[in-house]
């Protein structure tokens, strides 16, 4: 069974550093991580990133295409995510051996979490075998 980790947190909070500082660990004991990013609106990795939001759809795109603001886009680009997440992700972790270790970066803005998508995306990777844990 393989284990995966949601990174949540508020912006600015170190998700980003954290992420980098696993995947730095994980590297050194020789351990396969994935990242996954599920932030549209991130621009630069310290980390390799494996499966990317920004390549199903990214906020810029979102603002510059339908007009929206920043905070009405990233719901969009949540929602839309939420709509494609089966034949995305399937698509995206296809390959991926059970013992590996995955890591979703998420957005920082706290604007989707009325939204479903975070507890979709917890019950996909639960359906895939994967573990998840969550730091208090």
């Amino acid at each position: 069974m393989g284990y995966a980790q949601l990174v949540i947190g508020p912006a600015g909070s170190g998700k980003s550093t954290y992420c980098s500082s696993l995947y730095q660990h994980c590297e050194t004991v020789g351990r396969t991580i994935h990242m996954v990013n599920l932030d549209p609106a991130a621009e630069h990795f310290s980390y390799p990133v494996s499966t990317d939001i920004r390549e199903l759809i990214s906020l810029d795109d979102v603002m510059e295409e339908l007009g929206m603001g920043p905070n009405g886009g990233l719901i969009y680009c949540m929602e839309h995510l939420e709509d494609n997440l089966d034949d995305w992700l399937d698509e995206q972790l296809e390959g991926y051996l059970d013992d590996d270790y995955l890591v979703f970066d998420c957005p920082g803005n706290f604007l989707y979490s009325c939204l479903c998508v975070l507890n979709v995306v917890v019950g996909y990777v639960e359906l895939d075998y994967y573990s998840y844990h969550t730091w208090p």
